[in-house]
């Protein structure tokens, strides 16, 4: 049977992915660009370092990749402080695998920062084995590192994790990893491929124990 779940956070655990937008929007505001939703969207499940960093090469932008990284992140914390939400059933599914002894671990391509200010928001500070973030890692999403990472620090084989996933970069590192992915249909996650993933959710309440026990043994066979 399986030994762990992974979770992403962001798009997963919380709604935020519209605050990273609002944020990198708001730290990019003084140059006048004019960018479509969907270039940021290409992004989900990486760094918003990495985003940043291909703004200044593509527009040319006159600053350095610290000063905008460092207001970027000042944007966003404020809007985790005061608006992030949870997804509609995560907080439960949590639970949930807790109360059945389900190791947890947390794989997120943001910064340490955002993780404890949600972990904090929310009460779940003492949830999960393993904190992992892309910050940490030299090769990020879609590459599998985070997620054998998490799964070393927790102690498990990959093989026997089941990872919870929004972005088609994490989907594709969780399955690179050898581990089984859960699709899920964020509400704001946009254009995202799914077909590597080994089932899609549209709702995380129709997710709970029993169904991951389920959807393990019938991915893998035992």
């Amino acid at each position: 049977m399986f030994s762990a779940v992974i979770f992403d956070m962001d798009g997963v655990i919380v709604d935020s992915e519209p605050l990273h937008i609002q944020s990198l929007r708001k730290t990019l505001s003084t140059f006048d660009l004019d960018i479509d939703d969907s270039e940021f969207h290409a992004y989900m499940g990486r760094t918003p370092r990495m985003l940043l960093e291909d703004m200044i090469e593509k527009y040319s932008l006159d600053s350095e990749i610290e000063n905008l990284y460092a207001q970027h992140m000042g944007h966003l914390h404020s809007l985790y402080a005061n608006s992030v939400k949870p997804i509609p059933g995560a907080l439960a599914l949590i639970a949930e695998l807790r109360e059945n002894s389900v190791p947890l671990g947390l794989a997120s391509s943001s910064d340490f920062t955002l993780i404890h200010a949600v972990l904090n928001r929310f009460g779940l500070e003492h949830t999960f084995t393993a904190l992992s973030s892309g910050q940490e890692m030299e090769k990020i999403k879609p590459h599998p590192d985070i997620f054998l990472v998490t799964a070393d620090r927790m102690g498990v084989v990959p093989a026997q994790c089941i990872v919870i996933e929004d972005s088609t970069s994490g989907i594709r590192a969780a399955k690179a990893a050898g581990m089984t992915c859960i699709g899920f249909r964020s509400p704001n996650s946009f254009n995202q491929v799914y077909d590597e993933a080994d089932i899609v959710c549209d709702d995380l309440r129709d997710i709970d124990y029993s169904r991951i026990f389920r959807i393990f043994k019938e991915i893998n066979g035992n």
